[in-house]
């Protein structure tokens, strides 16, 4: 918070800076004045309001101002851009430190007193010009982070606190560039950072007026850089778009960089409240956007991407990772690798969380075993997260690994109908045989209460079950686990409830299906597994009444009806489908073996889901009367 403020504070010198230096260039008009003063007051409120991380206020504040900035541009009076130049230069520090929070603002559409800056000049008389060449150098490649704020605690705001330099010492040493660490930092690569580069040619202005004294040819020295290179835009940071790897590349973020990233720098950069240096690695997209110093990454060019300069120790302050043993050389390189083949993205969102960009890459790409040691542990996870007090017995069978609180006996009963089902779903649904139903063993809960059940809803997947229900599933590769309550009595089979499980489950892990599908596989698996199942035989009855009393039968298709009454719509509808087996075996064959759902479905069906429920709904709405 502190360091927030001096930032803010800083932004602000510069905006007041600007203001009274300019201030007796010319006289604009009374309105423009007041509208001008209005403006800065204002842009104060939007860093008050951000220092209390009042992101969201502080984004809609600046966006008015920024209009009224704009509206007051579009005389494109020089004075009144001169005016307004410290106003723009904190508009465009709060776009970037908004944007680090999240908070998306218009682009800033603002014509400086010239849209096509020069190069700094030669010097025509021997001599190197602090004004004329150094300060459009300093400004326009360093002026984000050092003119603008004073990141490092190094200011350029003024050619008095350029001067000062940082609290470890001064930077220039008039006279001696070699020696001078301004010029280190940029020869070394290390400044400027997000993409910018200071050319030859100004690399040699630059050591020029240093050797010959870095003499200041202006009035004062406490006029903002700013104001004496009016015409010089400040170099926007490289922005970086997410790019989808081809296949063709032989690093892979997923399975070889994102893990990396877990292990080694997620606590400082992601799981943090505040992460370090804004530097957030909870998603690929944030790794792109990058913190203070702009994206860490640079396509294409892995010796200017800082994220590789830190990691060598080259990137200025300390080698990271922070508080461990630096990465290993070939570790490095393949990072270095990644980035050379354009930093492109393998995994399934690129804004998921990068622990299950990693987790999921490793699930697809293990063994069974493998991952079947990975979902034992999420287990135990799990039922410490729910049921922290109740001692738990397991059991490990071929395809699962069963964990609950009726007793080691009763768990050993179910791991054999569970197996026996498994090889009924798997028949029906035409699974290869002599392999695992389910690659990785599916965990099965088993609640000896309707309570623990509840709890297990609550704790571990944060909402609340529906009553009707006596089990679930979920799948996502990194786990596959289903949730149970077995019957006391008669009152519904345990074989049913299992094979509900087991199909819907089994039709997720082919590829990308909806879930309506999987619910209604599920049940379907279910009623043919045990015909005489009290919980099916009152689907059955129940399906016509909800049928009838759904104004488009196909909302289910998109979640636009209760959840039970959604489940059993996708039954009826499965059922519908699973008349036909030789073509149902045709359109699993083509999701199982990477095709699209939706252009699978059109191909055997001869219609887009929505069209063919149509013609069930219809059907079956005549059969009824």
């Amino acid at each position: 918070m502190a360091q927030r403020l001096i930032t803010l504070a800083l932004v602000w010198v510069v905006v007041l800076g600007s203001w009274f230096s300019v201030v007796s260039l010319a006289a604009p008009t009374k309105e423009q004045r007041t509208e001008i003063n209005l403006i800065r007051k204002d842009l104060l409120k939007a860093g008050n309001l951000y220092s209390q991380g009042k992101f969201k206020e502080s984004g809609r504040l600046i966006g008015e101002i920024q209009g009224r900035v704009e509206k007051l541009a579009t005389t494109k009076d020089p004075v009144v851009l001169r005016l307004m130049a410290g106003t723009i230069t904190g508009l465009k520090k709060a776009h970037a430190l908004l944007e680090i929070e999240g908070v998306e603002l218009p682009a800033l559409k603002i014509p400086s007193a010239t849209d096509s800056p020069p190069t700094p000049p030669k010097p025509t008389d021997g001599k190197v010009s602090f004004v004329k060449h150094v300060a459009p150098i300093l400004v326009s490649k360093c002026g984000r982070c050092h003119v603008n704020t004073a990141k490092g605690m190094f200011s350029m705001a003024n050619f008095e606190t350029l001067m000062k330099g940082t609290p470890e010492g001064v930077v220039i040493f008039p006279k001696d560039a070699d020696g001078s660490r301004i010029i280190e930092v940029i020869e070394s690569g290390d400044m400027p950072r997000g993409g910018l580069k200071v050319a030859p040619e100004e690399m040699s202005l630059l050591k020029k007026w240093i050797n010959e004294g870095a003499i200041y040819d202006a009035e004062s020295k406490q006029t903002n850089l700013a104001t004496l290179a009016p015409n010089t835009k400040v170099g926007e940071l490289a922005k970086v778009e997410v790019m989808q790897a081809t296949g063709k590349e032989t690093v892979s973020f997923s399975a070889d960089i994102a893990p990396v990233l877990v292990r080694n720098c997620v606590n400082c950069h992601g799981l943090a409240r505040r992460p370090s240096g804004r530097f957030d690695l909870n998603s690929f997209q944030a790794l792109l956007r990058g913190g203070q110093s702009g994206p860490p990454v640079l396509p294409g060019k892995p010796a200017d991407s800082l994220l590789v300069k830190k990691l060598k120790g080259t990137g200025g302050g300390q080698q990271m990772p922070l508080q461990k043993p630096p990465l290993p050389t070939p570790v490095i390189a393949k990072i270095e690798k990644w980035i050379a083949e354009g930093a492109k993205f393998d995994g399934p969102d690129p804004g998921q969380a990068m622990s299950q960009v990693a987790a999921l890459a490793r699930a697809k790409m293990g063994s069974h075993e493998e991952l079947s040691a990975d979902r034992a542990k999420l287990a135990q996870q799990n039922w410490r997260l729910s049921m922290s007090n109740v001692q738990s017995a397991q059991v490990e069978s071929k395809n699962f690994l069963l964990i609950g609180n009726i007793g080691p006996g009763r768990l050993e009963e179910l791991a054999g109908k569970a197996e026996a089902v498994a090889i009924k779903v798997g028949g029906m649904l035409n699974a290869p045989a002599g392999k695992p139903l389910i690659k990785g063993r599916m965990t099965l809960y088993f609640f000896q209460q309707r309570y623990d059940y509840s709890e297990f809803g609550s704790m571990v997947e944060k909402r609340e079950i529906p009553k009707s229900w006596r089990g679930h599933w979920r799948y996502n590769v990194v786990d596959a686990y289903a949730v149970m309550v077995p019957p006391r009595s008669d009152e519904y089979s345990v074989d049913a409830l299992i094979a509900q499980q087991l199909g819907s489950a089994y039709v997720a892990s082919l590829g990308k299906v909806p879930n309506w599908f999987s619910e209604g596989i599920g049940r379907v698996m279910a009623t043919r597994t045990a015909k005489e199942d009290a919980r099916s035989l009152k689907w059955d009855k129940q399906l016509p009444a909800i049928l009838a009393g759904t104004e488009r039968p196909d909302a289910f298709l998109e979640g636009k009806v209760p959840p039970e009454d959604g489940n059993l719509l996708a039954y009826g509808f499965l059922k519908y489908l699973m008349r036909d087996s030789k073509k149902f075996s045709r359109f699993l064959g083509q999701v199982s073996g990477g095709g699209k759902f939706s252009d699978a479905f059109s191909t055997i069906y001869q219609g887009s889901p929505d069209q063919v429920v149509a013609v069930w709904a219809k059907n079956a709405k005549k059969s009824k009367r």
